[in-house]
This record gives structure tokens, C-alpha cells and sequence, in this order.
């Protein structure tokens, strides 16, 4: 076991973006379980009417990917677009962004299903998140161009672009409160940018507000070696 967890930790740690390639492991395994058994998928994704008995899906709908060409695409996309975000931040920031994004775009359609649509408003899968991945991405790298999949040059505001309207219309077409909450994860982005509060990153922030990563590990090793000692 020891030796399954030592191998895991050096997968994911190995090219230093473990966030990212956890999120992949979890959504390679949550796709084939939905295979397997496929009402499982509504404990995973975000239904406005069943909210109440599984407020867990406010944040587990970006690993409810039931379509095979869908999740390869959204995965390739996360580990070249997520994967330099996750490089760039550190992998604590980049963590609590995605937690950000996913919280503030799920309660954004939530509301418009609980306040302004009579219907039940389902949402599922790993774009919605994306969309704001991309466009921080692109605040980044403003002015860099690169070969979409390989093939067309386009600059990397641009594509943020593309994405925002590709996932807003979407949504738009059913209504346009829809629309706007699809893309409400961009607002979050810049918490992260400019004179944001975690411009510096999430740790800077922590530390600024008083609490110390520091004394917290240094704490946790110690119970860990009282433990060790009374074993």
C-alpha cells in the first residue's frame, strides 16, 4: 500500500501540476463508473431541483462526464490549458481558483433555476470550469500565440474569446440568465489578477491574514511522530 501511494504521489507531483492531473485521474474514474453503472452520475451532477439532498454537487459536476468524445477533449484541454495555469500560479492558488470557479458558476446557475426558470437546470462536466481556466490562461499569456489543436494560429486572448462565446450561446439559447451564469467563473478570475486579494497567489493572502502553512505542517509532523512512537 505504501509502495501504491509513493507511486501515486511521484505521478503526480513529477511534472509539478497535481492538481491538474488529480482532477484527470478522478475524471477518467468517475467516466468509467458511469459506464458501469449510470444513475450514478446524479449523485456527481448538479441538479437545481435535487440540490437540497445533494448540495455535495455544487461542486463535483465538473467530474460528471458521461460522453466519450467530450471528456477527451475536456481532458487534453485541462492538461495543456490548466497544466501552464497550474505552472504559472503554484498549485495551491491554481486549487482554490478551480474550487472558486466551480463554486461561484454552480450558484450562479443554481439561482437562475431556483429564481428565475421554472425548470430544472442540470448542468455536468468539466467546459463550464474551463471557460474561466481559459480565460485566466490567456490574461497570462496575453499577446502569445499558439496552433489551436495543432493546426490554426490563434493568439491566446482570442481563444479565451472563442471559448467564452462557444459556452455562453450555449447556454443563451435556452435563455439568457443561463448565458450569463455559464460564464460568471471569468469574474472570478480577476480576484486573481491586478490589485485582486489573490493576486500574490492564495499562500501570500493566508499570510497576510495571519495564518502560517508553516506552523500548521510543522504541527501536523509532530502528531504524526507521536503517532509513530506510540505504534
Amino acid at each position: 500500500m505504501r509502495k501504491f501511494t509513493r507511486e501515486l504521489q511521484y505521478f503526480l507531483y513529477k511534472d509539478f501540476i497535481p492538481v491538474t492531473k488529480g482532477l484527470i485521474l478522478l475524471g477518467g474514474i468517475f467516466f468509467i463508473l458511469f459506464q458501469l453503472y449510470r444513475p450514478a452520475i446524479g449523485l456527481v451532477a448538479f441538479n437545481s431541483l435535487t440540490f437540497f439532498r445533494y448540495p455535495w454537487t455544487m461542486l463535483t459536476y465538473p467530474l460528471a462526464n458521461s460522453d466519450v468524445l467530450s471528456i477527451i477533449f475536456a481532458l487534453l484541454w485541462l492538461w495543456f490549458i490548466g497544466g501552464s495555469l497550474e505552472r504559472s500560479w503554484g498549485s495551491q492558488t491554481y486549487g482554490f481558483f478551480f474550487f472558486l470557479v466551480t463554486l461561484v458558476t454552480g450558484l450562479a446557475m443554481a439561482l437562475v433555476g431556483w429564481f428565475i426558470l421554472p425548470i430544472p437546470i442540470l448542468i455536468a462536466g468539466f467546459w463550464l470550469p474551463l471557460t474561466a481556466i481559459t480565460w485566466a490562461w490567456a490574461e497570462i499569456n496575453r499577446g502569445q500565440e499558439l496552433l489551436f489543436w495543432g493546426l490554426i494560429p490563434i493568439k491566446a486572448e482570442w481563444l479565451a474569446w472563442i471559448q467564452a462565446a462557444l459556452t455562453f450561446f450555449t447556454y443563451f439559447r435556452r435563455h439568457w440568465s443561463l448565458g450569463l451564469a455559464s460564464i460568471s467563473g471569468i469574474a472570478v478570475v480577476y480576484l486573481f489578477r491586478g490589485n485582486g486579494p489573490f493576486a500574490h497567489g492564495f499562500r501570500y493572502w493566508l499570510w497576510r491574514k495571519g495564518f502560517s502553512f508553516k506552523g500548521l505542517t510543522g504541527r501536523f509532523r509532530r502528531k504524526k511522530r507521536r503517532l509513530r512512537v506510540v505504534e
